[in-house]
């Protein structure tokens, strides 16, 4: 089959619907990488010994 012809038997809501879904699954990737990078960052942090034991409560 031609790609004419192919692309003629594929209705446009479905190349629409098929390129939504890569927006989206590319966002959650990148969602996912930054969660993970802030857990990583929160857990450093935590290894500092005894920051956040004192808080400045003055303006």
């Amino acid at each position: 089959m031609e790609l004419s012809g192919l692309m003629m038997s594929v209705s446009p809501g479905s190349i629409n619907t098929g390129l939504e879904l890569a927006v989206l699954n590319k966002a959650l990737d990148t969602a996912q990488d930054a969660g993970e990078a802030l857990t990583e960052m929160m857990g450093q942090a935590a290894m500092v010994p005894g920051l956040g034991q004192y808080i400045d409560v003055r303006a």
